[in-house]
């Protein structure tokens, strides 16, 4: 299936190391296309305890768009990127995670008609700025310099205001499986 990664998500190297840590085989990454998701605007709305900050969301608003990689994901693939972002769903199927899977059109750069995929977005979430800490931006900023998103999209990445923070915390035990 079509996945769309926005946030750090972007950077594989990251995925990769959550993957290994938590016992999961890495999705594969490798072969992304640049893709543009129309009528959204990128956010960090989330806090997030294992990255001590802000993590990246995606906001419906009409005119505004987000640039980010399309990867064609396996469902095993798509599984693990589930946890990584703290997806859950209750008896009912209703999602209660952290992130909610959501089908989007995404219209990849160049040729190429758009598509349907899957991208995650914040549950109950208060659409308020949390500054990202300096290191988990780079991680988005490296990752979408990996793909080839255009500088300006890398420019306004870098506009973001961030904190001063740490690497992220591993999790000790009983700790939830870290998020985006």
């Amino acid at each position: 299936m079509w996945y769309f990664a926005y946030g750090s998500n972007l950077n594989s190297r990251a995925v990769s190391e959550w993957s290994r840590h938590f016992g999961h085989r890495p999705p594969a990454m490798k072969a992304g296309k640049p893709a543009v998701l129309d009528n959204y605007r990128l956010g960090f709305p989330i806090y997030s305890d294992y990255w001590g900050g802000g993590i990246a969301d995606i906001v419906y608003d009409p005119g505004k768009y987000v640039m980010g990689v399309l990867f064609d994901l396996s469902d095993g693939e798509m599984a693990a990127l589930d946890q990584k972002v703290v997806r859950k769903l209750d008896a009912q199927g209703k999602e209660i995670g952290v992130y909610a899977r959501i089908e989007v059109k995404i219209a990849p750069l160049g040729k190429g008609e758009p598509v349907k995929a899957i991208t995650y977005q914040g549950v109950n979430v208060d659409r308020f700025h949390i500054p990202p800490t300096q290191h988990y931006m780079d991680l988005v900023i490296q990752g979408a310099y990996s793909y080839g998103l255009s500088m300006m999209w890398i420019s306004y990445l870098q506009s973001f205001s961030t904190q001063v923070g740490r690497k992220p915390r591993p999790p000790g035990v009983g700790d939830a499986a870290p998020r985006l």
